[in-house]
This record gives C-alpha cells, sequence and structure tokens, in this order.
C-alpha cells in the first residue's frame, strides 16, 4: 500500500509542477461554470487562493461586467461543440488571449469546459517555470486504524474474532459480524464476493499472502473501499485451518484515484491543446521524455523522431553556444530558468524562429534533473522585424544601403584604426531630364543599373549607400586617395559603357581622403562635394546635350508623321521670323522652338497621339505636353531659352488655353507665332488637302483675337499666304 501511495503521489506532483508552470490561465469548469480545477497563474490574476476559487463561477470572482465576458465565450464554446479562440479587452486595459475547448464524456456529451488563457498586455517572456500538472485535490491518508480479524477455513469464512475498528470502518459492531448479523462478507459488493472466495481459496492453500480491493456497503448505505491483506494460518501438519488478515479503509484513496483518472485525461486536454509546444527533457543529454503535438508541430518533425534525437541536433549551429551556456547555469543551479530566442532546423532545411523558455523540473527520483521546455512559433515576428531593419536601413528602390545606415556607420569607422579614409560622393547627371522625358520607371532603371554598378566596382569592406535622389556615397576605409582614384576610374569606366533605353548612364564623381586623426570628417565630405560638382558642371551639360538628342530621336523614332509636322512647323517658324525682320538670334531661337514645341509628347502614349476623340482623362494627359517639353528644354543651357516659347505655346489671347490661362502681352510673341503655325499646319497637312488658301485664310481670321494674336494673324497671312 505505501508503495501505491508513492506512486499515486508521484504522478500527481509531476502534473502540479507542469500546470503550475505555465505562464497561461488554465482552468477546468463544470457545465454549469463551476471551477473544477485552476493553476497558480489563474490563482494569482483573480488575487484570490486556489481554494477560494474550486466551487465558484465567474459571477463570484469577478465584477459583472468582465464575468459575462468569460460566460458568454463559455456558451459558444458549447454551442459550436469545438475548440475556439477569443481575444478580448478586459477591465483595467488588460487584453487577453482565450482558448477554449469543450470536455466530453465517454458517451459523447458535454460535461465541462476547459480553456487557456494568455495575457498578451505586455507579451513580455519571463524565465518563471511555466508549466505544472493539475493536482489532484483527494488527500491519501495512510496509517488508519483498520480492521484485525481472524476466520474459519470454511465455506463462509466465519469470522471468529474482528477488532473494535470494524465499527468505524463498517458501522456495525464486532459482535454483530461475530454473530452473522450480519456477516462481514455479506458487506461485500455481490460483483466482487464470488470471485474474492474463489481466489482467497487458492491463494492462502498455496500459502500465498493474498491483498485486495473491493467495496463494501456499510450499515448507513454508504460504499466504501478497502484493502485487506491475508495469511493462511497452517498447523502442525500444513493443513490451513484459518486465515488472519487486516482490513483498512481506504475509500479515501480510491475516490483519489478516480480523480487521478480524471485529472490525467484533463491534462492531456491541457497539454495537448496548448497553444504553446511543451516538452520535457533531461538537462544533462538533452534526450526528450515527452512532447505534445504542437511542439511536433512548430519542429516540423515527428514526435517518434524527437524522442530519439538531442535538441542539439536539431538546432540552428548559430544559437547552440547561448544556448548551452544558459543551460550551464541552470544546472549549476546558478539560474532559476531563462528565455531566449533561437532557430530550429526542420527537416527540409527551412528556418522555424521560436521564443524558447525552460524552466527546471524538479523530481526527486530522477537520476538526471529535468526541465520543461516551452516554445512559441515567432517565425512571422522575426521576418517582419527583419524587414522592418531592413526597411530602415536599406534604399527599397537600388537595394544600397540608406542615409540613415551610412550616417551611423561613418560615426563607427570614423576611428584612427580606419585611416586613411576616403569618401566618394557620386552624382548620376540628367536624371530629372530622364524622369521628365521617359517617366520615373526609365528614371529607377537607371539608378539600379548604376546603383549595380557601383557595387561591383567595389570591394566587400566598402559602404555604399544612397543619400539623395540622384546622389550615392562610398565609404572607403583604409584607402587612400590614389586607391579611390583607381576604383572610381574602374566604376565610371563601367558606367560610360552602359545604356539605359538608348541613354548613356553618366555619372560625376567627387572625392577626398581623412588622413588624420584630427581632422573632420565632415570637412572631408564637403570637399568632396565640392570637387564633384566642378565635374558635374562640364559632364552633366554634355550629357544633358545628348539626351536632348536621344530624346527627339527616340520620339521622331515613335512618330514619323510627328516627326514631319514639327519639321515643318520649324521651317514656317524660320520663314516668318525672317519676314518680320528678326534678328538672325531671334529667328534661330524661333526655329528652334517650333522644331523642339511637341518634344513634350515624348512621355505620351502612342495610341493617346493618333486618337480623334479624347475623354476628359485623356485630354488633360495631352495638354501636359507642354509642361513636359519645358522642363526638359529648361535643364539644358544651350535650350534653357526656348523653353518658355514651348511652354506657352497653346496659350490663347482670350485667356482660355493652357497651362496658364494667360492672355493678351502676357503671351510671348514666340509662342502666339508657333500657336498660329502650328494650326495652320494642321489646316494643311491634316485635312486631306481639303482646305484650299481662302479656307485656311477663313479659319485664321475666325479664330483672331481668341485663339490667336489678331495682328499676327494678318502678317502670317499677308507674308506666308497671299504672295506663295
Amino acid at each position: 500500500m505505501e508503495k501505491t501511495n508513492k506512486e499515486l503521489i508521484k504522478i500527481i506532483s509531476q502534473m502540479d509542477i507542469i500546470l503550475d508552470y505555465l505562464p497561461f490561465h488554465v482552468w477546468y469548469k463544470d457545465i454549469n461554470g463551476k471551477y473544477l480545477f485552476v493553476n497558480d497563474s489563474f490563482a494569482k490574476y483573480t488575487n484570490k487562493s486556489k481554494e477560494e476559487i474550486i466551487g465558484k463561477d465567474d459571477y463570484e470572482l469577478y465584477p459583472k461586467e468582465e464575468a459575462e465576458i468569460y460566460r458568454k465565450s463559455d456558451s459558444h464554446t458549447i454551442l459550436s461543440k469545438r475548440q475556439a479562440y477569443y481575444e478580448s479587452e478586459y477591465p483595467k486595459g488588460k487584453y487577453k488571449e482565450e482558448y477554449k475547448s469543450p470536455v466530453y464524456d465517454k458517451d459523447g456529451k458535454i460535461i465541462a469546459t476547459t480553456g487557456y488563457a494568455i495575457n498578451i498586455t505586455e507579451r513580455r517572456k519571463t524565465n518563471e517555470a511555466l508549466v505544472e500538472s493539475e493536482r489532484s485535490k483527494a488527500i491519501l491518508l495512510s496509517n488508519l486504524p483498520g480492521v484485525a480479524y481472524r476466520c474459519k477455513n470454511d465455506k463462509d469464512w466465519t469470522m471468529t474474532f474482528i477488532s473494535q475498528g470494524c465499527y468505524e470502518l463498517t458501522g456495525y459492531t464486532a459482535k454483530e459480524l461475530l454473530e452473522k448479523n450480519p456477516s462481514y462478507y455479506d458487506l461485500i459488493d455481490s460483483q466482487y464476493r464470488n470471485a474474492l472466495f474463489k481466489k482467497w481459496e487458492t491463494e492462502l492453500n498455496m500459502n500465498v499472502l493474498s491483498t485486495d480491493e473491493y467495496p463494501i456497503t456499510t450499515s448507513s448505505g454508504e460504499i466504501k473501499w478497502v484493502w485487506e491483506q491475508a495469511q493462511g494460518i497452517h498447523d502442525s501438519d500444513g493443513k490451513l485451518i484459518s486465515t488472519e488478515g487486516f482490513i483498512t479503509d481506504i475509500t479515501e484513496r480510491k475516490i483519489a484515484e478516480k480523480a487521478l483518472i480524471q485529472s490525467e485525461e484533463r491534462f492531456r486536454t491541457i497539454f495537448e491543446e496548448a497553444p504553446l509546444g511543451i516538452g520535457i527533457f533531461d538537462s544533462i543529454d538533452g534526450k526528450a521524455y515527452e512532447i505534445n503535438n504542437r511542439f511536433a508541430e512548430i519542429v516540423g518533425r515527428k514526435k517518434e523522431e524527437i524522442l530519439n534525437l538531442n535538441w542539439k541536433d536539431y538546432s540552428h549551429p548559430d544559437d547552440l553556444e547561448e544556448n548551452l551556456h544558459n543551460m550551464h547555469l541552470l544546472n549549476m543551479h546558478e539560474s532559476s530558468g531563462f528565455s531566449m530566442n533561437k532557430r530550429f532546423i526542420r527537416p527540409d532545411g527551412s528556418i522555424i524562429w521560436v521564443n524558447m523558455t525552460i524552466a527546471p523540473f524538479k523530481l526527486e527520483d530522477y537520476i538526471n534533473p529535468r526541465h520543461l521546455c516551452m516554445i512559441k512559433d515567432i517565425t512571422s515576428q522575426k521576418k517582419a522585424e527583419e524587414e522592418i531593419l531592413y526597411l530602415s536601413y536599406y534604399d527599397q528602390l537600388t537595394g544600397l544601403y540608406n542615409r540613415r545606415f551610412y550616417e551611423e556607420e561613418i560615426k563607427r569607422l570614423d576611428t584612427k584604426r580606419n585611416l586613411p579614409i576616403t569618401l566618394v560622393l557620386a552624382d548620376v547627371n540628367g536624371l530629372k531630364l530622364i524622369n521628365d522625358a521617359f517617366g520615373h520607371l526609365v528614371g529607377d532603371k537607371l539608378l539600379k543599373k548604376i546603383a549595380q554598378i557601383i557595387k561591383s566596382g567595389c570591394r566587400s569592406d566598402d559602404i555604399i549607400a544612397r543619400i539623395g535622389g540622384d546622389e550615392f556615397i562610398l565609404l572607403l576605409p583604409k584607402t587612400d586617395s590614389i586607391e579611390a582614384e583607381k576604383i572610381v576610374k574602374r566604376i565610371n569606366l563601367a558606367i560610360s559603357k552602359e545604356k539605359v533605353e538608348q541613354i548613356f548612364c553618366s555619372v560625376s564623381f567627387g572625392w577626398e581622403t581623412k588622413k588624420d586623426v584630427t581632422q573632420d570628417i565632415r570637412q572631408a565630405y564637403r570637399q568632396a562635394e565640392d570637387y564633384m560638382y566642378r565635374h558635374k558642371l562640364c559632364e552633366s551639360t554634355s550629357m544633358r546635350n545628348e539626351t536632348i538628342k536621344v530624346i527627339m530621336n527616340t520620339f521622331y523614332q515613335k512618330n514619323k508623321k510627328e516627326q514631319q509636322h514639327c519639321e515643318r512647323v520649324s521651317k514656317i517658324c524660320e520663314s516668318f521670323g525672317n519676314a518680320l525682320s528678326m534678328s538672325i538670334s531671334e529667328v534661330k531661337e524661333l526655329k528652334m522652338a517650333g522644331l523642339f514645341h511637341d518634344i513634350g509628347k515624348i512621355g505620351m502614349n502612342d495610341k493617346l497621339l493618333g486618337k480623334k476623340h479624347l475623354n476628359e482623362k485623356e485630354e488633360a494627359d495631352i495638354k501636359r505636353h507642354s509642361e513636359i517639353g519645358y522642363h526638359i528644354l529648361r535643364s539644358v543651357n544651350e535650350f534653357a531659352p526656348i523653353a518658355k516659347y514651348v511652354l506657352y505655346h497653346h496659350e490663347r489671347i482670350d485667356g482660355k488655353g493652357y497651362p496658364r490661362e494667360l492672355k493678351g502681352n502676357e503671351i510671348p510673341i514666340q509662342s502666339k507665332i508657333i500657336s498660329i503655325i502650328d494650326y495652320y499646319d494642321i489646316l494643311t497637312n491634316e485635312n486631306n488637302n481639303n482646305y484650299s488658301k481662302l479656307k485656311i485664310i477663313e479659319e485664321l481670321r475666325k479664330n483672331a483675337n481668341t485663339k490667336f494674336d489678331s495682328e499676327l494673324v494678318e502678317l502670317f497671312i499677308e507674308k506666308m499666304l497671299k504672295n506663295n
């Protein structure tokens, strides 16, 4: 019996430790909402002892508002007949995750609910022990006063002696039982009686110590379980003449065993349904003794495989040193547990991040100490953190470091041991021009191409960052000016060979070296910047001129009709300018403006340019071409003077034009001239030559003082039409 008690206490203690170490609230309620079990975390949350909680419902433990939340989710769980997840806000600004499951009896009837709640307000992981098994509340009694007896070896096992303890056990006196009023054996449950008699007869005749457990009915009708041990008494001839034995009440132990079975079932439910992966491990050899399904799911392996492995076998090697150090402290009793983020390697090679909490598992009869391991999958969280970190330090377009990273890195590298340290500034020439002409997608493509070339031309220890829209910086530790110049020349040569949309890439560089520890790194930056801008003055102008040519060639290749129109307008502008006795430079500008007046259409869709009937949005897109052309031409010194003529060539005298709605003398004369000639060329060449000279003159005069300057219209008719 002592052995049985010890084993039972051991199992109950083992489950107590597991459930009371859990970092979340665990409970078990009957169908009416009365608490049958809670763990330490639950009791701590309610600020009540476990004894005060058991047998009470939520309305007796919490404010009405909070109690109604719990009861509502209980009802939902029972009605849904499945595990349910809830996340709710509770008084005092607390939030919880709750997992609730119905509990069924063997007939499939819901008899209770079990649940787990996690306080997610802070989401802090602690080093406290998190899991402890449910404790059976039955107290096993030992050393009870029992009943000693002697009986005959007859068919009825007639009692010849019975101690006075029989009254406390059965409710009958010794005299009543000796006189068979009733017989003790009449008290034995009828389902057990015949089997016991046969067993006793066999074992006592064999001189075997007989031990049995069975139920009896007391004088009050109460059912009690008893433990009996009997020994046969033999005469000198070896004949069995009587039996002596001892009977004691084990009812409470039986109740405890039944409760233990129920508790084990509840524990198993809690253990397996827990949202955390839980395992029990040997703290010395790393062997797993037991794990739940969630642990196997997180690790990505079968239970049987994990039980045959050491936890180090599937841990990421980069995390082993920290993990082993923490385990050493635990085993040396210098730590009461620990928590850390670590990685496991799944069989397919994929990495899973977990938050792991370790707590000692104290049971005296283990040869090696054991520990409880709880893991939570935080892979998504880690990926999100890595993405945030990447966005914090990397430029999304080019994949290079960004200004923030550069500013932190320059502080780290600005030390004596990294001298000489060279800063190289790089500025992409003509980026705005390319964006205006071809769109930002082409500009982005150019930036990515240049970033790739710069990175390829640098060394592995060099820091390359994009610090502005078209600016890059190279941070070259332990590099003098001579070596930096070699690196820049290598990069520049590679850049000069590359094209994006037929446009040659062009970057201006400037660099400066910090040689002395007393020198301010910011001064080196300013000097590198000045050097870079001196290069840019000549390099950028050349590049922009070439880009304008590419723009026009690209535009003309896409639309021959537009090319012919622009060339005719340019030629007529030159003739009309001479007819008006303009200066040679004015005629040259007018001719050039006529040629480039539609350059802004480079960014337009070809189908849109050829479409006759436009909707409101399409018309608005077309009208943008004069502004686009203005920005393109303004960026190049050679064409800057004619940029405003192109900008205003669709303005009207009556102020109803675009893009500024200028009127009268607010419009430059060159823009007025281009407007008339542009319209004239359309009438002449885009109407299948159906317009006669008289009809054209009529159309021009009809629009005088509204679209066109009337004086210029008459001069154009007089000098360009009547004499031709």
